[in-house]
């Protein structure tokens, strides 16, 4: 056996330590056990017992109190971990049954009617099985190494967090500035259309002014030649007729010139310009990105919701487009027309109001709004701030089926062979139907949504694949994986895209750069759309039935 030298941190083993010593990271070999106390003493403490009268009555037991069958060793073995749930209690019980061990409060509280409790200390003779212990210690090492290893990875990924918004602040800073050097531009353009304006004006101004100034001189000498010749009557007849011309020429000039009765430059402020400025809120949008690195969900089907109302007709083909909104998930009934908004928790309808015939996609359009494209060349826009109600609706010349928003630009595909881009008022900015060498890119565009980091859009063909643009509409790629052939599409709150294949009957979790990491459910029914509340782990399908599938995502490793 070891000395009974004290050490933290110490690699030294002893068959029992002092409990108390333990407490405070002190390694001390013990040398009796308190039964008051329930702990190991090492000689410091034993001693502590002697000096301090209320311990003086304590009973120790040693090697000699364990009888000689029990094989002991230098002292008896005794539990000393306090229970967590009850202050001051050992844990010194075991219940088979459950294979744990408490205390004797929770054994009378939570396994009063297990038959095969018993104590620890009386039966650790049969409970006692080196082979398990090193087995478990043995784990615990290992799961230790990979919790600090977790530990650091997180600790990295916290450092990376505050790092990335240093950046984050530092790009809003930088934005701004450059902002302001536009701002600056269009300053100094204004000021020199200003200026261009005033040196016309000018110029006319100064051009009237000197024609008077010589027809004032003309008349100021001929004045005074009047003057001169007042005894000349020959002169004075002649500047009476050179008076008279002027007269005339001067008075036929003023008549057909145009004369000035205002003269200013004024700087009249864009208010377009002052109105979109107005609206944001913000100076772009930000986004925290997290993800579990090539961690599968892991579906577990909750009900299959009824989404029909009591005077819904029930028909197939009735649920196309949903997506989540607060604590609330917003669904499309095609069949009956109506937009229906539900609660996340109790699944409960909230409210529904009537859209225009067809709708499909929905999507979130700001704080107050979403916008509705309906298959009939209609995006209605609908306010969901209190109960649902009609707001504007702008028209288009095809039809409207998948819906995305971003940076105020809308994104819609015609379920046929386009995907278009338009500004907020309607102006078609931009019309997508074939790739850089003349190729089609859809059989059949559907639902479409950006990833989390808004720098590619998906479009859904479950003919052709997962269509990848840019945030201009630049075709990217065709992600031609056999396992995607999608019809809905959304995003998990964790960096990753989850795509229905209503032909195959998966759904696929992908990255965010569309690639394929695994399917997380097969189904016997066809999945034509999808949205997932990140908060309550909640997926709801969309199946073109009268319900809609509801499922609780954990991750397979949980």
């Amino acid at each position: 056996m070891a000395s009974s030298t004290s050490t933290k941190m110490s690699e030294e083993t002893f068959d029992y330590i002092c409990t108390h010593c333990a407490d405070g990271n002190l390694i001390k070999e013990a040398l009796k056990y308190c039964v008051d106390c329930q702990q190991y003493c090492c000689e410091d403490c034993l001693t502590s017992h002697r000096r301090i009268p209320l311990l003086r009555r304590h009973s120790f037991l040693d090697n000699s109190s364990v009888k000689p069958q029990e094989q002991p060793k230098s002292l008896p073995a005794f539990p000393t971990k306090q229970c967590n749930h009850h202050i001051g209690k050992i844990m010194n019980m075991y219940c088979k049954s459950h294979d744990i061990v408490c205390c004797y409060v929770c054994a009378a509280e939570d396994h009063r009617s297990c038959k095969d409790m018993m104590s620890v200390s009386d039966n650790i003779g049969q409970l006692y099985n080196k082979t398990d212990i090193s087995k478990a210690t043995l784990k615990l090492s290992h799961t230790l190494d990979d919790m600090n290893q977790w530990q650091k990875h997180t600790d990295t990924l916290l450092k990376q967090l505050q790092d990335s918004k240093t950046t984050a602040i530092k790009a809003v800073s930088d934005y701004r500035l450059e902002m302001e050097k536009c701002l600056k531009k269009m300053e100094k353009a204004s000021i020199k259309e200003i200026e261009d304006e005033y040196k016309q004006i000018e110029s006319e101004l100064l051009e009237e002014r000197k024609r008077f100034e010589d027809s004032i001189n003309e008349l100021k000498n001929l004045k005074k030649l009047m003057v001169q010749a007042s005894a000349n009557i020959a002169q004075m007849f002649v500047c009476t007729k050179l008076a008279e011309k002027n007269f005339t020429t001067i008075r036929d000039t003023e008549m057909k010139t145009e004369r000035f009765n205002k003269a200013e430059v004024k700087f009249l402020p864009s208010e377009e310009f002052k109105s979109n400025i107005q609206k944001m809120v913000h100076l772009g949008e930000a986004s925290a990105i997290s993800s579990r690195k090539y961690i599968l969900h892991k579906a577990k089907k909750i009900c299959d919701m009824d989404v029909l109302l009591k005077d819904d007709k029930r028909g197939v083909r009735a649920i196309h487009g949903s997506c989540i909104v607060d604590d609330t998930v917003i669904f499309t009934d095609c069949f009956n027309n109506i937009l229906k908004r539900f609660d996340i928790s109790s699944l409960s309808l909230i409210d529904y109001c009537d859209v225009p015939v067809g709708p499909c996609g929905v999507c979130r359009v700001g704080d107050k709004h979403v916008a509705v494209a309906c298959r009939y060349g209609v995006v209605q826009f609908v306010s969901i701030h209190g109960k649902l109600s009609l707001s504007h609706c702008i028209k288009m010349n095809h039809d409207c089926y998948g819906i995305a928003h971003i940076n105020d630009k809308l994104y819609i595909t015609d379920w046929n062979n386009s995907l278009h881009m338009y500004d907020m008022s309607g102006k078609l900015l931009k019309s997508v139907t074939r790739d850089n060498s003349g190729q089609p890119l859809f059989k059949c565009s559907n639902h479409i949504t950006f990833n989390d980091q808004k720098d590619r859009l998906f479009v859904c063909d479950h003919k052709k694949g997962l269509v990848c643009f840019n945030a201009q509409c630049d075709y990217i790629e065709t992600i031609t994986d056999p396992d995607i052939r999608p019809d809905g599409i959304c995003l998990d709150g964790y960096g990753n895209i989850i795509v229905t294949n209503s032909a195959l009957q998966t759904i696929v979790q992908c990255g965010r750069d569309g690639q394929k990491h695994g399917v997380i459910l097969k189904s016997k029914g066809y999945q034509y759309n999808v949205c997932i509340h990140h908060g309550h782990r909640k997926m709801f399908v969309g199946n073109h039935l009268d319900t809609v599938e509801v499922y609780k995502l954990t991750w397979k490793n949980d």
